[in-house]
This record gives C-alpha cells, structure tokens and sequence, in this order.
C-alpha cells in the first residue's frame, strides 16, 4: 500500500514538472517574441519613390527626461559645402557642436521658432556647442553658401527612427492596430516643420513591409556657389 501510495505521489510530480516545463518554456517564447520583435517599415512618396532621412515618431511612446546636468553632445559638420549628416535627431536639450571640416569659412544660422541661432563666419571648430532645449524642427542654413541647408529634428519622444538610403527602418516596437506613427520629412508637402501622423489598421500591420506614403514637393534646383571667394578665407 505504502509503495503505491509513492508511486502515486511521483507520479504526480513528474506530471507537475512538464506542465510546470511546459509554461515556462511558453512564457519564454512569449517573452522572446516580444523582446525581439521587429516591424520594417518604408517611407515612399506619392509616386513610390523611398524616402530617406524621413523621421517616424512613435506617439504611444514615452516622453524623454530631459538630463540638465550632463546633456549629450551631438555633431553636425560642415564637408564639401554640405551638412553632415543633413537630418540629425537629437533628444531635446541636447548640445550640438558644429565643426567646420572644409578648408573654406561658414556661417551658420537658423531663424527656426524650435531655435534661433547664429555662428558667425568661422573655420575649425567653433568654441561652444548650441542647446537645443525646444522640440521641434530646426532649418539652418549658411549665409555664404545659399545650398547648404540642414536640419535637426529635436524630440521630446523615446521611440524615434531615422530611414536609411532605401527609405527604410527597422521599428523596434510592438505595433497594434491603432498605434500612431508621426512621419516628418523635409520636402513634405505640409512644410518643413509639420509631421503627418499615421493611424495602422489591420491592412496596414499584415503587410510584410508597412509602406507609408508621404506627398512631397518637388525639389527646386539652387544655384549653389555664386558667393565672393573673400568670404570664403
């Protein structure tokens, strides 16, 4: 009778641990999927054409705290008469330092109500960086050179992307059905500092690639380098 009883009771426990096995290895999986889990997205415009530098806000995501103490500091160069990179997206409060790596002097302003700012003619790297304490969109330019034109996105979000060459990037966000993504470009054909938001529904989240579309202008050519050569040195 004792022995039976044993059984009985090993039994029971063999039975307890699978399931015990079983849950736990679900659970794993669950978590894996979710940690891991991935949404590709593309940014074209009306005629299909990817769109890169297009900057994806995640609305649902949360709001950044801003560090006073050690703000991190980002670079925006200046190289063959171009800024580099020509989209920056930076945390709001953040420094950004402007290096001149030409061997020709700039001066870089911008009138953007997120930051209004001035370098003045200058080579090499100017002395302070500039803080960027309002969210928003930031257009700067050079009064020397006409085509150079650059911009810095400054976010108050946690989840924000940046397309790459193709027009794409990877969301690492688990994206439902009603999740809202804020798309800004900067030939949009609302402005320069207006961002269109998206609203997924099940059509959009079952495609393999979720393809945003984004009406932009089209580029006007600027002539470049009609600037006097003393302003240069």
């Amino acid at each position: 009778m004792l022995l039976k009883r044993k059984k009985i009771i090993k039994a029971i426990m063999i039975t307890f641990k699978c399931r015990l096995f079983i849950v736990m290895f679900f659970c794993s999986m669950l978590w894996s999927s979710s940690a891991f889990s991935q949404t590709l997205i593309k940014v074209v415009d009306q005629n299909n054409t990817p769109l890169p530098n297009a900057v994806i806000e995640v609305v649902t995501s949360k709001s950044i705290v801003a560090n006073d103490n050690k703000p991190d500091t980002y670079v925006m160069d200046q190289v063959d008469k171009a800024f580099a990179p020509e989209v920056l997206v930076v945390p709001v409060n953040s420094l950004v330092s402007f290096p001149n790596s030409d061997d020709i002097r700039h001066h870089v302003y911008s009138f953007s109500p997120a930051k209004t700012f001035e370098l003045k003619l200058y080579s090499g790297k100017p002395k302070s960086p500039v803080r960027f304490d309002n969210s928003g969109v930031v257009v700067m330019g050079c009064n020397i050179h006409d085509a150079m034109v650059g911009y810095i996105y400054v976010t108050d979000r946690e989840q924000v992307y940046i397309t790459d060459k193709n027009g794409e990037v990877a969301v690492n966000e688990a994206l439902s059905v009603n999740s809202q993504l804020q798309v800004w470009h900067a030939k949009s054909t609302k402005g320069v500092e207006k961002q269109t938001l998206f609203t997924l529904n099940q059509e959009k989240l079952s495609q393999k690639v979720l393809t945003l579309e984004l009406p932009v202008n089209t580029a006007k050519p600027r002539d470049s380098f009609e600037e006097l050569a003393l302003h240069e040195h």
